[in-house]
């Protein structure tokens, strides 16, 4: 477990990112209208704006949410005009409606920006914050660690049944072989939405607490596998390795979506691996699975393995599946269990 020194990485203050988006909403004056980018910029980070988005057509019936003050960005066709439109044709005979009843014109080309727009939001800017952890603990990150292939790898993942509820299933499987030999899961309440580059915040409580789970059987393996980036990570520090700092224990990370680094796909045959690149850097391995998938998988160190030890771990563990026999197993419980949990 973490020294003295890493604890506030692990008794990080998970923030309410809906909490602070209803605060930042709730200064748009009436006659006035903002964007979602302009909004998650308030949030610290314009990456926020697609959940921005989504947290506002959920959330449309709800009284205190002013959703139709909320509109896209306009384009380069008409500078200077904010759209009025988007979705469907009763959503915006809705929008276009309330925005009119508060006095805000409206033409063919979209709203006036200089008049009606409003950016001069007032918060704590949660996410620029989260982004100042990612950043210190990548420095924390070691890319050195063992040269011997482990015997016992684990996997995690998580799923959610429904919007506010996480099922996190940890496995340990033996290696060659990939043979299944002990499972747990443990479910949580959802504390922070999915918004891109932010994975560790949403899963890291739960990944946690199995991982816990699994310390108090003696089930902890020689190494992690995380469904979730390593260094494959616009700030290099993805879930796997905040979570093998966190924990101190060697973790390497696999995604099905390249989020960070260049690679050629190009030709790339089964079971054959290209180099993942940020600039001149290796930081990773792209993987073809199997000779029924053309996608690829993206492999990458989490914390105290290399990149040549990740890809050659994880290779040895792709045994006619598109995932490693870990997280395949890890993905397939974390469903099952979140199923059931649904059923009671």
């Amino acid at each position: 477990m973490p020294s003295p020194g890493e604890q506030p990485l692990l008794d990080l203050e998970i923030p309410d990112l809906a909490g602070d988006l209803r605060a930042l909403l709730s200064q748009i004056p009436r006659g006035r209208v903002t964007t979602y980018g302009k909004l998650a910029e308030a949030l610290g980070n314009r990456i926020a704006a697609r959940w921005v988005a989504m947290f506002l057509q959920e959330h449309r019936s709800d009284p205190g949410i002013p959703w139709h003050r909320v509109l896209r960005a306009g384009g380069p066709q008409h500078p200077g005009r904010l759209p009025a439109c988007g979705g469907s044709r009763d959503d915006f005979q809705e929008k276009a409606w309330r925005l009119r009843a508060e006095g805000i014109e409206i033409d063919q080309h979209g709203i006036d920006a200089a008049r009606f727009a409003f950016d001069t939001f007032v918060g704590g800017r949660p996410l620029e914050r989260l982004r100042h952890v990612q950043e210190e603990l990548a420095g924390k990150v070691s890319l050195q660690g063992p040269r011997r292939l482990p015997r016992l790898v684990g996997g995690v993942d998580v799923s959610y049944p429904d919007r506010r509820t996480a099922v996190a299933a940890y496995v340990l499987v033996e290696m060659p072989g990939g043979r299944l030999v002990w499972s747990t899961t443990v479910g949580q309440p959802v504390r922070f939405p999915y918004v891109t580059s932010y994975l560790t915040f949403r899963e890291m409580p739960i990944l946690l607490a199995v991982w816990d789970k699994a310390r108090a059987e003696g089930k902890l393996p020689d190494v992690l596998l995380v469904d979730g980036s390593g260094i494959l990570h616009p700030r290099h520090a993805g879930l796997a390795s905040h979570f093998g700092v966190v924990a101190d224990a060697p973790t390497i990370g696999v995604t099905k979506k390249l989020l960070w680094g260049q690679v050629e796909l190009a030709g790339l045959e089964p079971r054959q691996s290209r180099p993942v690149l940020d600039g001149k850097r290796l930081i990773g391995a792209a993987i073809r699975p199997t000779d029924g998938s053309r996608r690829a998988i993206f492999v990458s160190p989490g914390h105290r393995v290399s990149v040549t030890y990740a890809r050659n771990v994880v290779a040895r563990l792709l045994l006619g599946r598109r995932l490693p026999e870990p997280l395949y197993w890890a993905d397939r419980l974390s469903r099952a269990a979140g199923r059931a949990s649904g059923k009671e």
